[in-house]
């Protein structure tokens, strides 16, 4: 049995007019959506290679916006640690809380990385392999001027995959 709905006629000439100037604007709108840039999956997807402790490369792709650690993690690579806040220096918030995440950058992507940060100089001195290239894996997050991004995983990183809290 069909609906009141659907049976329901326009009743005047009037209603009819708003329904043809409703479709009509709503045409309009989908041209200018269709003139719109369309965003690709490239244009959020970064390439990541991961140096793993054996030396075994992998590439992977990571998004924009991601942070390398949990790149690494999305993609099963062999580093642990916790995701830190963005702006965890800011107010001392929810920062790094351990060092299971660091790794070695190649000297010509550590320049294009944004600053480090105190606390993470501190963090990263406890650290058995750790060069003036190093970063917690957690700060950096990837932007597309890091498209293509080399870093290696040191074999001295903690294996917090056996941890129950």
């Amino acid at each position: 049995m069909l609906s009141h709905h659907v049976l329901r006629r326009v009743p005047s000439r009037l209603a009819a007019a708003r329904v043809f100037r409703l479709a009509s604007s709503s045409a309009a709108a989908a041209a200018t959506e269709a003139q719109k840039p369309l965003s690709f999956v490239a244009d959020v997807t970064v390439n990541c290679t991961f140096i793993k402790p054996d030396g075994k490369k992998e590439t992977v792709p990571g998004r924009v916006g991601w942070s390398l650690l949990k790149t690494a993690q999305y993609h099963g690579l062999p580093l642990d640690g916790f995701e830190a806040r963005p702006a965890w220096w800011e107010d001392y918030g929810d920062g790094p809380s351990t060092t299971a995440d660091h790794v070695v950058v190649s000297r010509d992507w550590f320049v294009k990385l944004g600053p480090i940060y105190e606390e993470e100089v501190r963090m990263l001195d406890t650290v058995e392999h750790s060069t003036s290239t190093s970063r917690l894996s957690a700060t950096i997050h990837l932007t597309k001027d890091l498209d293509g991004i080399t870093v290696y995983i040191p074999p001295g990183n903690m294996d917090l995959s056996k941890y129950n809290a």
